[in-house]
């Protein structure tokens, strides 16, 4: 069992979003995981707000390694998982209701068993069957969470043979630490407060970021109480692009569209058009451009997420 204790400051309760992430991903990254058996199938059930951490790591592997990785928020095991397969179980409290029965259905299947929790049934379950068990800090809201929990994934990824994804982590980290400096309580985050203050939040991107827009739709909702919507690209397709210009009520919205220069010519021709398309019905848009390594964009959405969130509940 390897577990993380969290600096004092982390450790504070708050409903603001955090401004320490990237810390939180530097502490966590300096816990070493012992080696496992090298993975070929992962599954990875994850839960709350942790699968904002397993979307974002999980883009590394989905681009970079040979080991599939299925993230997956149901309560299903699906019928591939057996005893070559390697079960992640990341639930930050650890008492989400779907926990006894993935956890009984993975051990039906012999599968390996990994925990990413702070605690609850997780860890107790996880304790008696004597399986990896890999804590967090507790005492954390669940957006104080991802940054220790991206850490830890990617310190357990590595140990189950996905090669170069710790120093991946780590060579963007000054990276995202300057992005942080530069983006909090910037001209950005509260321009874009400001818009969002008296209009319905709306926020579309690849799958790549689909992290990104999932922590905005989060922090919005959760935090600041206010309907926000989502969406990903290429399924944002001909009909919805219809109704953005032809409904009257299209100017009750803010349209945030992250865009990213991917390897497929035809999603950056996709994002192109859309992004050049919309503007010309003079609709609530604005286009924000991620920069960066695999993670990093990713990272960096989040990060602009919680700014933007800050700004807005300064402004109340």
């Amino acid at each position: 069992m390897l577990s993380l204790t969290g600096s004092g400051s982390s450790l504070m309760i708050s409903d603001a979003p955090t401004k320490l992430l990237p810390e939180h991903i530097q502490e966590s990254l300096d816990i070493d995981v012992p080696k496992q058996k090298p993975a070929s199938m992962i599954c990875l059930f994850n839960f709350e707000a942790s699968n904002i951490a397993a979307d974002t790591v999980s883009s590394y592997v989905f681009s970079r390694s040979d080991v599939q990785v299925h993230t997956i928020v149901d309560r299903v095991v699906p019928a591939w998982v057996n005893e070559t397969s390697d079960v992640i179980i990341m639930s930050y409290s650890g008492n989400s209701p779907e926990i006894d029965a993935i956890y009984e259905a993975a051990k039906l299947r012999r599968a390996r068993i990994h925990c990413i929790t702070s605690g609850g049934r997780l860890a107790e379950l996880c304790k008696e069957n004597k399986d990896n068990l890999l804590l967090v800090p507790k005492g954390l809201n669940n957006f104080d969470a991802t940054g220790y929990e991206i850490g830890t994934l990617v310190n357990l990824y590595e140990a189950m043979g996905i090669k170069g994804i710790k120093d991946a982590m780590k060579a963007i980290i000054p990276d995202i630490i300057r992005y942080r400096d530069e983006t909090w309580n910037s001209k950005l985050a509260w321009k874009l407060s400001v818009k969002l203050s008296d209009r319905i939040p709306v926020i579309y991107c690849v799958g790549e970021l689909r992290a990104v827009h999932k922590r905005w739709k989060m922090l919005i909702n959760q935090v600041i109480g206010k309907l926000a919507f989502s969406g990903e690209l290429p399924e944002f397709d001909h009909n919805e692009i219809v109704s953005w210009t032809e409904d009257r009520n299209n100017r009750e919205f803010m349209i945030l569209m992250f865009r990213i220069r991917t390897d497929s010519e035809l999603l950056n021709k996709i994002e192109d058009t859309v992004t050049g398309l919309l503007p010309e019905y003079k609709l609530n848009i604005k286009v924000i451009d991620l920069e960066g390594e695999l993670m990093e964009r990713a990272i960096k959405g989040i990060i602009l997420a919680d700014a933007v969130v800050g700004c807005m509940m300064e402004g109340e």
